[in-house]
């Protein structure tokens, strides 16, 4: 269970340092939809680690101490969140616009 919440956590502050990806200055001249990508994916992601948190909270010896249909529903929401989550995120990374603004090198003049 340890190892589970420590996923969830480091993630999430992987997710959080994402949403500000967007305004550095490599990004900055960027695409609307490279900007609006990187901000959903990230708020999905970090959604989808507080519901694993929440669930793994209420874990009582490999047991929930939710209600079953409770449980059902949120766990069901989480690998939702979490594959839109990561659907986009992989579309940010295999975009053409994003790999050529990791391929630029500024030039110092």
């Amino acid at each position: 269970m340890k190892l589970h919440a420590l996923f969830f956590l480091v993630v999430a502050i992987l997710c959080v340092f994402l949403l500000f990806v967007p305004f550095t200055r490599r990004f900055r001249d960027a695409s609307r939809w490279l900007h609006v990508a990187f901000v959903a994916g990230s708020l999905f992601v970090i959604t989808w680690s507080v519901l694993g948190l929440f669930l793994l909270s209420h874990q009582i010896a490999d047991h929930t101490d939710l209600p079953w249909p409770r449980f059902w529903a949120l766990s069901h929401m989480k690998s939702d969140i979490g594959g839109i989550g990561a659907g986009i995120l992989v579309a940010v990374v295999t975009s053409p616009e994003f790999r050529s603004r990791r391929r630029r090198v500024k030039s110092s003049v």
